[in-house]
């Protein structure tokens, strides 16, 4: 059942996967994503708070590191 969800959303989407889909996205709106990262760690941070700079520290490296990698 699953199998048939998938290939119905796969052939909607034009026959990529979602994690290529997102990876052209964010190559087009690379702000756009920093933008929507940085929202989550505040929130997150906000949601922590005596621990919101360990949770800011761990988006901060994943920015970087994505931001590298990509």
């Amino acid at each position: 059942m699953l199998e048939k969800l998938y290939e119905k959303i796969w052939r909607r989407i034009g026959g990529k996967p979602w994690t290529e889909i997102i990876r052209e996205d964010a190559q087009r709106e690379p702000l756009l994503y920093l933008l929507i990262f940085l929202a989550g760690g505040i929130f997150l941070a906000i949601k922590a708070k005596q621990h919101w700079w360990q949770i800011l520290l761990g988006f901060t490296l994943g920015i970087l590191v994505g931001h590298l990698w990509w």
